[in-house]
């Protein structure tokens, strides 16, 4: 396990199993076993309890009495209200940036969408995936909202289970994601609102209904 040193203790941990619940290492209503983890970690139990109490507050672990903590459901339903919410303010994200950009506040786009492309022609899906998560980390940057930012940040790791989910099944899942945040990044720049809120809309369905399908496999298999 590699530490970042600028990163608490508890965020250390909690990145560290957040990552194995979203690339499926830990799966759902899996119990978290806190003295294994911090033994395996050569932590105290209190940082693993502090982890996960972040852990529950991105929506990637509950915690019960007397029961401890289990891996958050994914079933269709969770996901179906999740990207209800996450679309909602993600287009108002989008949107105050295609109205309020300036200079060289879309540089990091243009990097992103470069390496986006790269990892799309290698079928990179690790690659992929972690550039794709940098793109919306830095469209939340611009939310112009801080609550709103916030919010999008709490909500980023479930983001990234159900993102990681889709991508996993395949080139032509990268690939239609690839086309989105370029046309995406097209329509910002022209300040193209219409365009904006009408492919964040329809995208926003297609993913649901991908993630929706995912989370009903899931399922099956856990059971």
């Amino acid at each position: 396990m590699s530490f970042k040193a600028n990163d608490s203790l508890t965020e250390q941990i909690a990145r560290f199993l957040g990552n194995q619940i979203i690339t499926g290492s830990m799966l759902p209503g899996e119990r978290i076993q806190e003295l294994r983890i911090a033994a395996e970690l050569n932590v105290s139990r209190g940082s693993v309890r502090e982890a996960l109490l972040l852990l529950q507050r991105r929506h990637l672990v509950d915690i019960y009495p007397r029961r401890g903590a289990i891996v958050a459901s994914m079933t269709a339903g969770d996901v179906r209200d999740f990207f209800e919410l996450w679309f909602v303010l993600l287009e108002q994200a989008v949107s105050h940036l295609a109205h309020n950009w300036q200079n060289d506040d879309l540089a990091d786009f243009f990097e992103l969408m470069t390496a986006l492309g790269e990892c799309n022609r290698n079928d990179d899906l690790d690659g992929f995936y972690r550039h794709g998560v940098s793109f919306l980390a830095a469209l939340y940057q611009h939310a112009g909202n801080r609550y709103l930012a916030q919010t999008l940040h709490d909500l980023l790791p479930l983001s990234q289970r159900c993102l990681f989910a889709i991508l996993r099944a395949g080139k032509s899942r990268i690939e239609q994601t690839h086309d989105f945040l370029d046309g995406l990044l097209q329509a910002i720049i022209a300040r193209d609102q219409p365009r904006l809120c009408q492919m964040i809309r329809q995208f926003g369905h297609d993913y649901s209904q991908l993630a929706q399908a995912s989370a009903t496999a899931l399922g099956a298999d856990c059971s």
